[in-house]
């Protein structure tokens, strides 16, 4: 049976091209939803997305509800889930530090308002809002300036000399004291904020770095859980200790601690950091006495020595930079003889690391932290070889050469700081000021190198060698950027780079002047800046150079009475010096033991009359409590009050000072003179 086939037609010449196919042949595309709703992920049907209700809910007449935002994913939303909970969760943490760390009187309060009803998060944010405002903000002070005790009025025998510290604009505002409200007035009518530093003392500032608030700090340190006060720790590190001894790269360091990295941030370093910041926590009245096991900057301090020994034997930079914090804070407490070896192993261990010399194939990271580190390490070892009369550590600075004036700022990252009642922050000049440091410090080492090539083995150097370093200093000073010159320059850290050592002619002095009136020269200009200093930030804050500084100006004070007319006026103006310094010491005393100590040595250094006028300025405990815990803590050779050891008693130290007490006691006990005696009018003998 034969079957007839349709014939096939020809092909067409242009068949149809799929573009030209009706949309209808195709089916369309539908549009992607970042998230269903609830209702239609269980029922795993299409969900068009629409809010507040989907068409698939909206035809089921079914309840339609979303667990994520418009345009979150269900990934996306669990995370932001789980983020929030861990902010919950650290609240409750820090709630926790806090409750085991405050005081009774405290706790209680924190308990009555969970019991109103308070959450956790409101409740610490007030604890460390509470913090900042009496550690870093300012409740405006009528006083307006710091009076100097005993004559309130700069020494006249002082102005004798042309001093341009007496015509900085410093000088100037404190000079000129408006009405308590005039004072109030005069601040918030101030535009530019920059001109604050001049009218308010520097300790009233607040550290302006969104990055500290973020932190979770005790991630990096086992002492303490309490996240607010780890923070008013790294705020008063910040603002206090770094400015003038920035050991490390502050914006790395804080990215990196932020992060979780331990590239340059590590618990070591952070432990000794606190362990550091803690002498300037004023809220605990004892946190000069560092050896005692309650006091956490002996827990802190402990925790970092610890972690060192584990480190040392495979350094990273942040060993390097955490074994010089820990030299420094040692030294603060009156132990240097046992802290050098911190120094010597930093050293060692950034020569190995090839700090000091830089590698073309180096990142750029690596390079700024490399060099700030090495440069600080370089400043460190000249300035406690030159003030201990030592050979250099390191006789030639970094090879890293330092930035421009310019690259300054970029390079060694800016604090920026807010003054009270203001409305925006203000830099420090953080960058130009270590720049300008670290030049000094060249110097400074050339100076140590020629003059001791053994310990305490003066060698002096000739005149035309003394008037070429002159030159040298000479050419530093004026070199110095607008911001720190003697005319602008207003806060703690750019006085200080002024303080150098009054050997130093400021520029105002012929080449062919007496060498001795260019040192008396300098040494007029030295204690100008340190009562500048004192009338505008007064003694009381943390200030790590200021210890070494005070005591420099008092004994030279004291050397300088004995030859004067006793009641003249010149007499008056020293003895107002001695008081000021003996002041500053016993201030600085509650926050360093080093302090402490020198202030007792010092006061035994003053005669029976002068110790009974500084009793009624400062409240002294005359018990012998103080001094037997000075026996037993201190261990320092550093020189008290000596600039040059060539003219001067090379053993005036802390510990030639407790020798000296020591042999007194068993001497008077020998003697069978241990009476019993009435504190308040008791003196011990004058220290020779």
């Amino acid at each position: 049976m034969s079957h007839t086939l349709r014939p096939l037609l020809p092909n067409s010449p242009n068949p149809p091209r799929i573009e030209t196919l009706s949309q209808t042949q195709h089916r369309a595309k539908r549009i992607a939803t970042p998230a269903a709703c609830e209702a239609c992920r269980k029922r795993k049907s299409k969900c068009t997305a629409e809010r507040p209700r989907c068409s698939v809910c909206v035809e089921r007449q079914t309840p339609c509800e979303y667990t994520t935002l418009p345009t979150e994913t269900h990934l996306r939303a669990q995370k932001r889930k789980l983020t929030d909970l861990e902010i919950k969760c650290q609240a409750y943490e820090d709630l926790f530090g806090i409750l085991r760390s405050r005081p009774d009187e405290e706790t209680a309060e924190i308990i009555q308002r969970l019991r109103m009803g308070e959450d956790a998060h409101t409740i610490v944010k007030a604890v460390q809002d509470g913090d900042l405002l009496l550690q870093l903000s300012f409740a405006p002070n009528p006083r307006y300036r710091y009076e100097f005790p005993y004559i309130p009025e700069m020494p006249v025998h002082l102005e004798q000399w042309p001093n341009p510290y007496l015509r900085s604009i410093l000088y100037e505002k404190t000079s000129t004291q408006p009405s308590p409200s005039g004072y109030l007035e005069t601040l918030r009518e101030v535009s530019d904020e920059t001109l604050k530093m001049y009218l308010v003392p520097y300790h009233t500032v607040e550290l302006v770095d969104s990055r500290i608030s973020n932190i979770n700090v005790s991630s990096w340190t086992t002492v303490s859980s309490d996240n607010p006060m780890l923070r008013v720790l790294l705020q008063i590190y910040f603002v206090f200790d770094f400015p003038f001894h920035p050991f490390f790269h502050k914006d790395l360091f804080l990215e990196d601690m932020l992060l979780g990295s331990k590239r340059f941030c590590s618990p070591l370093l952070v432990n000794a950091i606190l362990g550091a910041a803690w002498h300037g926590y004023n809220k605990m009245k004892n946190r000069a006495e560092y050896w005692l096991p309650d006091n956490l900057g002996y827990r802190f301090l402990a925790e970092a020595r610890r972690l060192f020994e584990l480190e040392q034997a495979n350094p990273t930079i942040t060993t390097v930079q955490a074994a010089a914090i820990i030299n420094l804070t040692c030294n603060l407490n009156g132990t240097d003889e046992i802290s050098w070896v911190y120094t010597y192993k930093s050293l060692e261990m950034a020569q190995n690391m090839s700090l000091f010399s830089s590698n073309p194939d180096e990142s750029r990271e690596w390079q700024i932290a490399a060099g700030t580190t090495a440069w600080c390490l370089f400043n460190w070892q000249a300035y406690t070889t030159f003030h201990t009369f030592q050979p250099p550590l390191i006789k030639h600075p970094p090879t890293r050469p330092l930035p421009g004036l310019d690259d300054a700022a970029a390079y060694y990252g800016e604090i920026w700081v807010k003054y009270p009642l203001g409305r925006n922050p203000v830099p420090i000049f953080n960058g130009l000021g270590f720049r300008a440091i670290s030049q000094f410090r060249v110097i400074m080492n050339e100076i140590t190198a020629l003059s001791y090539t053994q310990p305490r083995a003066f060698n002096r150097m000739s005149l035309d060698t003394a008037v070429r370093f002159r030159s040298k200093l000479q050419d530093w000073y004026e070199s110095l950027p607008e911001p720190l010159c003697a005319r602008n320059a207003a806060l703690p850290s750019h006085l200080k780079i002024h303080l150098f050592e009054p050997f130093v002619a400021m520029g105002f002095i012929h080449a062919e002047a007496n060498p001795t009136t260019v040192v008396s020269h300098s040494k007029a200009c030295f204690e100008i800046i340190m009562r500048v200093y004192y009338l505008r930030h007064g003694f009381e804050s943390p200030d790590t150079t200021l210890v070494q500084l005070l005591h420099l100006l008092g004994f030279s004070a004291l050397k300088g009475l004995s030859p004067v007319e006793k009641g003249s006026t010149t007499y008056e103006a020293i003895r107002s010096t001695l008081l000021l310094c003996a002041k500053g010491l016993w201030d600085q005393g509650q926050n360093y033991y080093i302090s402490a100590a020198t202030f007792r040595l010092f006061r035994q250094s003053l005669s029976i009359e002068d110790a009974q006028v500084l009793k009624e300025i400062i409240e002294i405990e005359d018990s012998d409590g103080p001094l037997d815990h000075m026996i037993t803590e201190i261990r320092s050779q550093w020189p008290i009050g000596i600039f040059s050891i060539a003219d001067e008693n090379e053993d005036r130290t802390l510990d030639h000072f407790i020798s000296w007490r020591e042999q007194y006691m068993q001497d008077k006990a020998q003697n069978g003179t241990v009476a019993e005696h009435d504190s308040s009018n008791f003196i011990l003998p004058r220290y020779p």
